[in-house]
């Protein structure tokens, strides 16, 4: 950065006005200096000089002061240059103060004829060199200094920009952003999330005429053409261009060249949302989907695209594009950059495709899709959505390969009970079916992408393929075909023909090639119903029932695990049902809990006598006991029972400690509290119980 003296029009010679610039060849075109009028400090130290006016170097014209409030108070001097023709803040205050705009730089990046004469034909940086040889030989050069700023650059050659006066096509769009900003406030359009609306209507409300002209050499050419006298003419085609010659009072013959420039890429694009839909023509595709319900995009383009598209829709169509406008994370690079050719940092999607798979990919995005506004991919996240696709390939694989008889049907199947009444298990997975279609319906109105994912992941994952599936092995593999066989073979095609159809958005490649394998409907997966939710079916019992199952199978395998007691190795539990209820269950399921467990013999008692020798645990309806005489060390297993016993006793004083709370009591809904009174008593009762179990060891 350069700071010169700027000799000021007075009596007293040696009055001079400091001014700063990064680029002194550009002060050749100067046409006014600069200061904030609520600088006090630049009034001050030059009261008196402001109200004259000064005399520019190496030029000998003199320039007036302005006061405009775009000056930095207190930066430098206080003053700046003013060079119209060359700068975008300086154009606008031309415009303002009504300066004279003089190119000192053509398109070339050479000085033009309109500076002193030794300067002339001087490329742009040979010129700055000049300059400031000048003025320290005139002793007008203050100092040079190192200053760091933003600097345009193009993005292909890399060259510094110039920018430059040019004559250009231009539309007004303050009529045209008012409808716009009016149709989000009053909710015909809505962001998600609808923190961006405030974006929106910031850009729209400081909102400047856009520069619609374009030299490039594709794109839809600017309809305006041309007399040899250089008056435009705008208008559709040629032909209108003529007879609006001919309206103007001028010869029809008259020679005509259309402009050479296009139009903004971002002008086309703002017609998308109609103009593919027949328009002008009023289409039936153009009655039936315009306007469009949901517009997906991210927030860099918000401004360049969405609300281009609002304002060209309510012009020509009289409505709204679109209801909603749903705004994605930013895919960023591996470093957490914005992705650009110019970079070079660019992921190549098809690598990533051809290396996870297409759906693993599309799940890993919709799953990390939160409210945030950037979303980095992660090797472990693609790693683990490969992992998911492979789990679904690998559960339909073995349904169909188990289930021939059935598959022999082509048409869609029912929940069958006819055939054999339903077990605990096929209740408890219609049921939970039926709620996660429920949550997938909610999530996805609402826009929540990942949260749709996630509840999908957890169902076939850990309901479908973890439990119902390998609860379903021993009558799906059986060599008889009983009518139990037959009917869990049904009821497991039903629900993964329907678990797909829920999946299909997110993955559609794999869905679409296992569903066709299956009894369906259609042609396509993409062209069935979206699995609505069937409340009927839904059974709270049955979920309570299996989830004791589950708990009470986990808590055995963890007992196996905890002491690295072999699968091999058949395990002995006692079990000891907090009511008839918790026996009924066990009882009934106990096969299952035998083989899922791999546990030898149970033993359903109403009190555990001999503790010693086994390990305890507890869960929410039952206490049990797994015998590990010879098997394990002792010691250890009382330190895991106090460990689980500090574990619940901090979780017990947490909630103690907002029980006694007031404020939590009176405020908070009374099934919450209720709910945190019974949790704090089932505590103690765990407590209790291990502190016995520690006891007896």
């Amino acid at each position: 950065m350069m700071e010169s003296r700027n000799p000021v029009c007075s009596r007293h010679r040696g009055d001079f006005i400091v001014v700063a610039t990064t680029r002194p060849e550009t002060m050749l075109g100067d046409t006014a200096i600069a200061f904030n009028p609520e600088d006090a400090g630049a009034a001050g130290r030059y009261q008196g000089m402001i109200s004259r006016s000064a005399i520019l170097p190496l030029v000998d014209r003199e320039i007036p002061f302005i006061q405009d409030e775009i000056v930095e108070k207190d930066f430098g001097t206080g003053f700046v240059k003013v060079t119209p023709a060359h700068d975008p803040n300086d154009f606008a205050m031309g415009k303002r103060h009504n300066l004279e705009f003089i190119q000192v730089i053509g398109k070339d990046a050479k000085m033009t004829d309109l500076v002193p004469e030794k300067y002339r034909g001087l490329d742009r940086y040979e010129a700055r060199k000049q300059v400031v040889a000048d003025l320290e030989a005139l002793g007008l050069m203050l100092r040079i200094e190192d200053y760091t700023h933003n600097v345009g650059h193009c993005q292909r050659s890399g060259a510094v920009v110039e920018p430059l006066l040019s004559t250009q096509w231009f539309m007004k769009m303050k009529e045209l952003a008012e409808p716009a900003l009016e149709a989000v406030r009053d909710g015909r359009t809505k962001f998600v999330p609808e923190s961006i609306s405030k974006i929106y209507s910031n850009w729209l409300e400081n909102i400047q005429d856009w520069c619609v002209s374009r030299q490039l050499w594709w794109g839809h050419r600017i309809p305006a053409w041309y007399t040899p006298e250089g008056k435009a003419i705008v208008a559709r085609d040629e032909k209108e261009a003529r007879e609006r010659l001919v309206a103007a009072g001028l010869d029809s013959n008259t020679e005509l060249t259309q402009d050479q420039d296009v139009l903004d890429t971002w002008f086309s694009s703002a017609l998308w949302p109609f103009s593919t839909l027949g328009w002008p023509d009023q289409t039936e595709d153009l009655k039936k989907f315009y306007p469009t319900s949901v517009l997906v995009t991210a927030f860099d383009i918000i401004f360049f695209w969405v609300a281009r598209m609002m304002m060209m829709g309510l012009k020509f169509m009289g409505d709204v594009p679109f209801r909603t406008v749903y705004i994605n994370a930013l895919v960023l690079d591996p470093e957490g950059q914005k992705m650009s050719k110019t970079k070079g940092n660019v992921v190549d999607p098809l690598e990533v495709f051809n290396k996870y798979g297409t759906d693993a990919a599309r799940y890993m995005l919709t799953a990390a899709s939160t409210t945030g506004l950037t979303l980095t991919p992660q090797e472990s996240k693609l790693e683990s959505a490969r992992n998911f696709a492979n789990k679904i390939w690998n559960a339909a694989r073995f349904v169909l390969l188990n289930c021939d008889e059935v598959l022999q049907s082509r048409e869609p199947l029912d929940w069958e009970t006819e055939i054999a009444p339903p077990e605990l298990a096929d209740l408890w997975i219609l049921s939970r079916f039926n709620r996660v279609a429920l949550d997938v319906h909610s999530a996805l109105g609402e826009f929540r992408f990942h949260e749709t994912a996630g509840i999908l992941y957890h169902f076939f994952w850990d309901d479908f393929c973890d439990w119902y599936l390998e609860l379903s092995k021993p009558f799906v593999t059986a060599k008889e075909s009983t009518p139990q066989n037959l009917a869990v073979k049904r009821r497991l095609i039903y629900v993964l023909e329907r678990s797909l159809r829920l999946l299909h958005p997110i993955m559609p490649f794999i869905t679409e090639e296992i569903w066709q394998k299956l009894p369906h409907k259609g042609e396509s997966i993409c062209l069935a119903e979206f699995v609505p939710h069937n409340s009927a079916q839904l059974d709270g019992r049955a979920e309570r029932e299996m989830n004791l199952v589950i708990e009470l199978i986990t808590k055995i395998r963890n007992i196996r695990g905890t002491f690295n007691i072999a699968p091999s190795v058949p395990l002995k539990a006692q079990i000891v049902p907090a009511d008839d209820g918790v026996r009924e269950v066990i009882i009934k399921m106990q096969d299952h809990i035998k083989r899922l467990a791999r546990v030898g013999e149970i033993e359903i008692i109403d009190k555990i006598v001999e503790r010693h020798g086994s390990a305890h645990s507890v869960i929410s309806g039952a206490e049990i006991a797994v015998s590990l005489e010879g098997l394990i060390d002792f010691d250890k297993e009382r330190a895991r029972l106090e460990k689980e016993v500090a574990k619940l006793g901090s979780e017990r004083e947490s909630l103690e400690k907002r029980l006694s709370n007031q404020d939590f009591v009176s405020r908070a809904a009374a099934d919450v509290v209720t709910a945190s009174r019974d949790r704090s008593a089932e505590l103690l009762d765990q407590i209790e119980k291990l502190g016995a179990m520690i006891k007896a060891l």
